[in-house]
């Protein structure tokens, strides 16, 4: 979280200090967090299975993780997919409300002009409350989705709409539509059939299969059995956890990109060292329990 002490905008004698609490990048480094500390987890049962000389088996596997290992990873890899897409609904939030309060102080690196267009989409005057009224519909538009923000965000300052055929973008829609799923989650059932029977995929799935190539397999991700449904089972854990703090960067860069900004200190954009999703390497081989507390023999 970060916090902001400024005079209100516009600057004159009857500004007075305003108070200004950010917390999209805030979302975005706890999801990295959780992150890590999935895979810290999957690291160790993985790291666990090798010792037995044994393949990564879910039943072998099973008996050397608890349940509450398995629950520490399932609240860290959901909550990583979910902090990231957080970040991305907050982050517009704030490109516009900061450009509200703080104009060309905005901490986002956009003009005194660019943050007025910004301002006026966010809170236009209230010239006509009646339905259908534009100070209505623009009210309504601060209920609209992350992405259309974003669009609006662009061609507010007369700049092409985003392209959804961008990689970004798609990542971006997708991470979007996954959090959708979880926060709004419906029962996944499938029948457990003959071992290599699969089940059709959901759309989400298969947009998901487009960034993990055999996914599906039951080796993929440690946590989870062979018979265990693609989502959410298999989808909950480490890669795609990783993948979603890496998408909502990728996005927010894509962003800055094509407004044409460059970051000053203390601007709220994200960096790619906020990216790290995982504990080094060398520390898991000095201490192959590193970044958990195993519970089980």
């Amino acid at each position: 979280m970060t916090t902001v002490i400024a005079f209100a905008y516009p600057y004159d004698e009857s500004s007075c200090l305003t108070v200004r609490t950010y917390l999209s990048t805030s979302y975005l480094t706890s999801a990295a967090l959780l992150a890590r500390k999935a895979y810290a987890i999957e690291a160790v049962a993985v790291r666990l299975a090798e010792r037995a000389r044994i393949l990564v088996d879910e039943v072998e596997i099973a008996e050397r993780i608890g349940i509450l290992e398995r629950t520490e990873h399932h609240a860290f890899a959901s909550s990583a997919i979910i902090m990231s897409a957080l970040g991305l609904e907050a982050f517009v939030n704030e490109l516009f409300a900061d450009c509200e309060a703080a104009g060309a102080g905005n901490l986002f690196g956009l003009s005194g002009d660019q943050a007025e267009k910004l301002a006026l989409v966010w809170s236009p005057p209230q010239l006509n409350s009646e339905p259908g009224s534009s100070s209505t519909k623009y009210a309504n538009f601060q209920r609209e989705s992350a992405f259309r923000k974003y669009d609006r965000v662009l061609t507010a300052l007369s700049l092409p709409a985003l392209d959804k055929s961008a990689k970004p973008v798609m990542a971006m829609q997708t991470l979007m539509e996954l959090r959708h799923a979880l926060a709004h989650y419906k029962l996944a059932a499938h029948t457990a059939g003959v071992q290599g029977e699969r089940s059709a995929l959901s759309k989400l799935e298969k947009e998901l299969q487009e960034y993990f190539v055999d996914h599906d397999q039951p080796n993929h991700n440690p946590m989870t059995g062979e018979h265990n449904s693609y989502f959410p089972d298999r989808v909950i854990g480490h890669a795609v956890a990783e993948w979603s703090v890496q998408t909502a960067i990728a996005f927010l860069l894509h962003v800055q990109a094509r407004l044409s900004v460059t970051p000053r200190q203390g601007d709220r954009w994200p960096t790619t060292d906020m990216e790290m999703t995982r504990f080094e390497e060398r520390d898991a081989a000095s201490n192959p329990t590193a970044g958990v507390s195993p519970r089980w023999s």
